[in-house]
């Protein structure tokens, strides 16, 4: 922490040094690792060379190890205070530029350069473009204002009021003009118009031959040509201005709302549900209960139905019960001497016994047996 003109400003601690880094020493008399005499840390090691006092680096010069500086690439001399011919780049002027004499390499990289109207990774091709500049790798043109086509050899016939595709030599009109050289004014009451043939497209809002109608439509868009309304979802009328009527909503009111709780409307644009009839699920309360569910929120269980079978969605009643059940739920066994499915028989007389509510076998008490 330093305290600099009034303000605290924190500074950061030196990374801790690695004892087997690059020039890494140890103080005399001391076990804390330190940077040799000459370097300076970078990182956990010292990997930064120190050039000071009469071994002071001149402007184009780096330090490589300490004391000892040389020329920065793209110069070279005694005080490396001449700048690399054209034709090299690199440390002590030594490496060949690829791309001389029509481009310059970079001091460090090498990297070409091209000079006006020469284009590739060497420089090696001319410029084919006439009225228009090459891309420096693909030596694609670019037309200048006025020109056309491959080589920018053909002139533009365009209006002021359009410019020139440099692909094809079409005349691209500016808003508000239309004709193949733009020399017509479009009509539309600041609408645009369709370039070639004048008909106006009309803006949002607007209508008619030359867009002169403002729209009445409350929730839809007009027709561009005689003004009808198009209503969005839950919108219906000749304006658009009535919503839909409860339990209907989307498209035109089309289609009709799910099974809403206590009838309440649905939202006229989706057709969502606040919440559901028992026995209904879904955003739209439009699909029953998953199979083995019923009521409130879908939260029940359906009782044993006969083989296995669901319960009404809604109720959670059984169409049928298995052998030996009866009630809505098939929750009650048959009695009175009855048996089977919906305990339509009637038990045979097992004497010291009873029969099964199920199978209506007889069932003998303890220490009795035979068929009865």
């Amino acid at each position: 922490m330093a305290w600099i003109g009034g303000i605290i400003q924190l500074v950061p601690f030196p990374e801790e040094l690695n004892p087997r880094g690059r020039n890494v020493c140890r103080a005399p008399g001391s076990q804390e690792p330190t940077c040799c005499t000459g370097w300076k840390q970078q990182g956990d090691e010292c990997g930064v060379a120190v050039c000071e006092g009469n071994s002071t680096c001149s402007e184009n010069e780096v330090c490589v190890r300490p004391g000892e500086c040389r020329c920065r690439h793209g110069y070279f001399g005694a005080n490396c205070d001449t700048k690399c011919p054209r034709q090299f780049w690199g440390p002590d002027c030594k490496e060949l530029c690829i791309c001389h004499p029509h481009g310059q390499c970079e001091d460090v990289t090498g990297q070409c350069t091209c000079h006006a109207r020469r284009w590739g990774a060497r420089c090696e091709h001319a410029c084919q473009c006439q009225h228009g500049v090459c891309h420096p790798r693909s030596g694609a043109c670019r037309c200048e204002p006025g020109w056309w086509g491959a080589q920018c050899a053909s002139a533009c016939y365009c209006s002021a009021t359009s410019r020139c595709d440099p692909q094809t030599g079409a005349c691209l009109c500016h808003a508000g003009w239309w004709g193949r050289s733009c020399n017509n004014q479009c009509a539309c009451n600041t609408s645009p118009c369709e370039q070639q043939s004048g008909r106006c497209q009309c803006r949002e809002r607007t209508f008619g031959a030359r867009c002169e109608r403002y729209c009445q439509c409350f929730r839809g868009r007009c027709h561009p040509v005689d003004g009808t309304c198009a209503c969005e979802p839950g919108y219906r009328g000749k304006y658009c201005r009535e919503p839909c009527p409860a339990g209907f909503y989307g498209l035109g009111c089309r289609r009709r709302c799910g099974q809403c709780k206590g009838q309440q409307p649905c939202t006229v644009a989706e057709g969502r549900c606040l919440t559901c009839e028992p026995g209904w699920n879904g955003t739209k309360c439009d699909q029953p209960c998953a199979t083995g569910f019923y009521g409130e929120g879908c939260g029940h269980r359906c009782p044993p139905c006969r083989d296995g079978h669901a319960c009404n969605h809604v109720t959670g009643k059984c169409t049928r019960c298995n052998a030996g059940w009866i009630g809505d739920r098939c929750e009650t066994k048959c009695s009175n001497g009855t048996y089977g499915e919906d305990c339509a028989f009637v038990c045979a007389d097992c004497g010291s016994g009873h029969c099964d509510f199920q199978s209506g076998r007889c069932l003998c008490s303890p220490g009795v047996h035979g068929p009865q």
